[in-house]
């Protein structure tokens, strides 16, 4: 794929390319994306109803991704990166939405990128996986015209190096679209964040975000408040 050309030094096993140099330290939270068992129940049990959970019943995933499609608007044959991919939902969706998007999907996990490759399989659908840390993506510059990520950023170690990266990779006037939980309000909601926190799950401070994502040029455009999920919109300057 033209603007990629990295991906050529790395092995490919099974069809997914393994660029990653190591396995990254992650916290306890995310210590069980390396079971196969969490890759196949993760979307099932979890990520089709954790909006609605958490919302509680005010939006729900269908919602999430019809308005990540009405936000990003993708035009054909563009290039599109679903960092910390998981098992592909938002890469999935953008191509059922328009085939001919070329959507490389980036994930740590390899049960999880496996996973990601059965869907796609399933759903007809070609889809170039990378295991890679995102906060050394295997991307030349600017070879993305836009960039997806849905419910990690609770989960990087080091957010500022990794929306650096995400930067790093998009064009100019490149899009990135972000899905995350914010810090709660009231006492009880910063009560059980702060017992979450013990396993490495963080919860963001929304102005602390649009400070250090414009300091890397990645400027807010847009963003939504379901209770303490946010969908946020961001345009590279």
């Amino acid at each position: 794929m033209a603007g990629i050309s990295k991906l050529d030094a790395f092995p490919v096993k099974e069809g997914i390319v393994l660029a990653s140099k190591e396995k990254p330290r992650v916290p306890l939270a995310q210590s069980s994306n390396f079971w196969p068992l969490t890759a196949r129940l993760y979307e099932p049990l979890w990520r089709n109803r954790s909006l609605s959970i958490l919302t509680q019943g005010n939006f729900t995933v269908k919602r999430e991704l019809d308005l990540m499609l009405e936000w990003l608007n993708p035009q054909a044959h563009e290039r599109i990166l679903d960092a910390a991919c998981s098992a592909g939902l938002y890469a999935r969706a953008l191509l059922k939405h328009d085939p001919s998007l070329n959507l490389s999907a980036v994930d740590f996990s390899l049960p999880f990128l496996k996973q990601a490759q059965s869907y796609a399989k399933r759903d007809d659908i070609k889809l170039e996986l990378i295991q890679a840390d995102v906060t050394d993506l295997p991307f030349e510059n600017e070879s993305f015209d836009a960039l997806v990520c849905g419910g990690s950023l609770n989960e990087f170690l080091d957010v500022p190096k990794t929306l650096s990266e995400f930067s790093r990779v998009l064009k100019s006037g490149g899009r990135m679209w972000q899905m995350y939980l914010r810090r709660a309000d009231g006492l009880m909601g910063k009560s059980i964040q702060g017992l979450l926190r013990l396993s490495g799950i963080r919860f963001i401070d929304t102005r602390e975000l649009e400070h250090v994502a414009h300091s890397v040029n990645l400027k807010l455009i847009k963003a939504q408040h379901r209770g303490i999920v946010v969908m946020a919109l961001f345009q590279k300057l």
